[in-house]
């Protein structure tokens, strides 16, 4: 079932020209190989460019690799955005309104988001000179924030959160990508409201300790 008409923001095998296209291959070739096991050279047979030409647009593969991070993420961040993102919303329907897009926008672009994921569980992303512009680490960042302001949610790391939610979304994209449940609105909608518990239970049930 198509749950949102738009299609995802400029997918990466969608940018024009040779840097699109070495984007393209890489992102291709980093889902199948990783990262360590993919070389330029490949990228460029893939890509259909010379082996020189590569460079006039990357300096390396580290280089390569870092831009289509940010072009992904930017990617993510645009989709986020068109769906409807009202910046003024409630944390409950800011959080609920990203929920849908980036499980729209992993269901329809899975190799985007499987590279988002490793490059953000690999060395690259720990890197000290690497840089995250703010937004792209909006609009969750502030859905967080404003939630342990407003005394929804319980003052523990923002990566606990992060965890619960893209932890949430890759299983259940990837049982609905390998023949599992449909995620259909019905199963989308359900799935928030079991995530808005997770977070906002601990905030009024400390346990016992």
């Amino acid at each position: 079932m198509n749950v949102h008409s738009k299609p995802p923001t400029r997918p990466i095998e969608d940018t024009q020209g040779k840097r699109g296209d070495i984007l393209g291959a890489g992102l291709r070739l980093f889902d199948e190989q990783g990262f360590h096991g993919t070389s330029m050279s490949e990228i460029a047979e893939a890509a259909g460019v010379g082996a020189g030409t590569i460079y006039r647009y990357f300096d390396g593969k580290e280089d390569l690799v870092d831009q289509l991070y940010a072009e992904a993420r930017a990617a993510a961040h645009e989709s986020i955005m068109e769906m409807g993102f009202d910046e003024d919303a409630s944390v409950r329907d800011r959080l609920r309104t990203t929920w849908r897009a980036v499980i729209r926008n992993y269901m329809e672009c899975p190799r985007l988001y499987r590279f988002i994921l490793q490059y953000e569980s690999s060395a690259y992303l720990r890197r000290a000179q690497r840089a995250q512009p703010e937004d792209l680490r909006s609009p969750f960042q502030e859905i967080y924030r404003d939630g342990v302001e407003q005394g929804l949610f319980p003052a523990l790391p923002q990566s606990v959160y992060g965890s619960f939610f893209i932890g949430t979304v890759t299983h259940l994209v990837q049982e609905h990508l390998n023949d599992g449940p449909e995620l259909d609105k019905e199963l989308i909608d359900q799935s928030f409201e079991m995530l808005w518990a997770a977070y906002t239970k601990a905030s009024v049930d400390p346990g016992t300790g």
